[in-house]
């Protein structure tokens, strides 16, 4: 029993190498955290704070479901403490433009989502 016709082989291959050199390009273009990036701090969905993370600075964020304290230093951005139960966002880490491995912080029960995007890219 065949699992692929030849074409359905020729289809999914094409896509795999478009998908791959997709992510390449993306990659490629997330720079190498020279200074010309924001920390973009969203609530709800909507964009609250968009800081230069050139600039070091400590910024507690507080909200109907809780408080955290984001930090800002040497060009990466983390949450330092919150007061949500399970504490992810948290030991979430260091997000910087050239961490390939994470994307953005989320700390769930707060409703807080953090991201990088390039200085002009809003």
């Amino acid at each position: 029993m065949k699992l692929f016709s030849k074409r359905e082989a020729i289809l999914l291959i094409s896509l795999l190498l478009v998908a791959g050199a997709l992510f390449l390009v993306l990659f490629l273009m997330r720079g190498d955290g020279d200074g010309d990036w924001d920390v973009v701090i969203r609530y709800r969905g909507d964009e609250i704070a968009r800081l230069p993370l050139d600039t070091d600075g400590e910024y507690p964020f507080e909200c109907e479901e809780g408080v955290n304290r984001i930090v800002i230093r040497g060009g990466a951005v983390f949450v330092e403490s919150a007061d949500c139960k399970n504490q992810v966002c948290v030991h979430h880490g260091m997000l910087t433009p050239d961490a390939a491995d994470v994307d953005f912080i989320s700390c769930a029960p707060h409703r807080l989502l953090i991201v990088l995007e390039r200085r002009g890219d809003q």
